[in-house]
């Protein structure tokens, strides 16, 4: 039987570090870090409290570096107004918006900061037009470039050569039809590099294979050996509109 104990506390230097307790019938204590940062400490039945806290305080360490990397690299889900400060998310890094006065011209990535000029700041429209733009631009580079690497594997092995489509989606980061026309969405420019190689190497496998039976994992599995890894990251990011 599984029993919710609620939030509970650790400090582990400057850091309180807020985790959910549960107890359940397990032999080990698991603790498990979340892609929306929340803590999940799974507890034997009859450890006291002490000996939980004590154990989440001996893993703080690790819990701060997991936590960090994944405020660091997760894409934000937000509402966008299109002002300065704001954050960006590209290849599985955050970057900052910042919204500039000046004639307009293409949108640029200088350090950690997304460089958007436009006519009046408080044109917003203006400034989403921007950084659309800049991703679609970003987003024709990158894809193509995954297509051309994925391809060297993929085509030894069956698979053709797609026409590629980008366009924005809700739900997919990917699709391939039957005539080989692959699609993938805007957005899964915000994912790192080596999740868009697993989205592109999945799609080209569908070139050879339809459906998602056996041998379409197995030629996947030939292809991208360690695509359940990606599979894994890529499952932590969800579609984040602009």
């Amino acid at each position: 039987m599984k029993t919710d104990l609620g939030e509970r506390y650790v400090s582990f230097g400057s850091r309180e570090i807020p985790y959910r307790l549960q107890t359940m019938a397990r032999k080990r204590l698991r603790i498990t870090v979340r892609p929306d940062l929340s803590i999940r400490v799974d507890a034997p039945e009859g450890f006291t409290e002490e000996e939980i806290s004590e154990a989440v305080r001996s893993k703080g360490r690790w819990l701060v570096r997991q936590l960090d990397e994944i405020a660091a690299f997760h894409p934000l889900h937000q509402t966008y107004r299109y002002v300065s400060g704001e954050t960006l998310v590209y290849l599985g890094r955050q970057y900052r918006l910042r919204v500039v006065k000046s004639e307009p011209k293409p949108a640029k990535l200088r350090g950690r900061y997304l460089h958007v000029t436009v006519d009046d700041k408080r044109d917003t429209e203006a400034v989403k037009r921007g950084v659309e733009s800049w991703y679609r631009r970003r987003a024709d580079e990158v894809f193509a470039r995954s297509i051309e690497q994925c391809f060297e594997i993929a085509g030894r092995h069956g698979a053709e050569k797609p026409d590629l489509t980008i366009r924005k989606m809700r739900t997919r980061w990917g699709s391939c039809s039957a005539l080989g026309r692959m699609m993938l969405n805007l957005y899964l420019v915000q994912v790192p590099v080596h999740c868009i190689d697993y989205v592109v190497m999945h799609e080209l496998c569908h070139t050879v294979e339809h459906n998602h039976s056996k041998a379409f994992y197995r030629l996947l599995t030939r292809c991208l050996p360690d695509w359940e890894k990606r599979k894994a990251v890529l499952n932590q990011f969800s579609v984040n509109p602009l």
